[in-house]
């Protein structure tokens, strides 16, 4: 919240001088302006709610197969200020979680070909720890050949087999100690 209060023409009001507050006032208590102010803004506030709710449900129809873009929702998303783009493409099978752009896939999980887990094993063994971004990519684009592969599935496999690593050395420590 900003602390000019806006009025129904837009024109911007200044808060209240402090000064001009009465001495006896309160400090948890707000003035008839505050008030005023603070119904305005949770009014505009449930507007725009209201207004991205009917975007959003507007959005994931015009997802469906064969739907397309209605008239209401280019003329809430421009209200709000939203540019629209053509609805994504949605793959099926056992492609990457996320594509490279980063935007989500099919949801279907990634499964590595065994030559694929082989290579990545036969990585980690060499003592690489999580591999940078540049790295990262290097491994990607030699795993792609092997089969769907993308750069998180390759950072988060690393990630996870660290955990288990460390998981089992931590279980195997445990045991010693018994």
């Amino acid at each position: 919240m900003t602390d000019v209060a806006m009025t129904d023409a837009g024109a911007a009001n200044p808060p209240p001088d402090v000064a001009s507050l009465p001495a006896d006032l309160p400090p948890d208590v707000l003035t008839k302006q505050q008030l005023d102010t603070l119904r305005h803004q949770i009014a505009a506030f449930s507007t725009l709610a209201q207004q991205h709710l009917i975007l959003t449900q507007q959005t994931a129809e015009e997802l469906k197969p064969g739907a397309g873009r209605s008239a209401s929702v280019a003329a809430i998303a421009s209200s709000l200020g939203v540019t629209l783009h053509a609805p994504m493409s949605v793959t099926h099978g056992s492609g990457p979680v996320y594509s490279k752009d980063g935007t989500k896939g099919s949801g279907q999980r990634w499964t590595p070909t065994a030559e694929q887990l082989a290579r990545l094993e036969e990585l980690f063994a060499t003592g690489m720890g999580t591999p940078s971004g540049e790295l990262r990519t290097r491994i990607t684009d030699e795993l792609v050949r092997l089969g769907p592969i993308n750069e998180a599935n390759v950072y988060n496999w690393f990630q996870n087999k660290k955990a288990r690593v460390k998981k089992k050395a931590l279980e195997d420590a445990a045991a010693g100690r018994r």
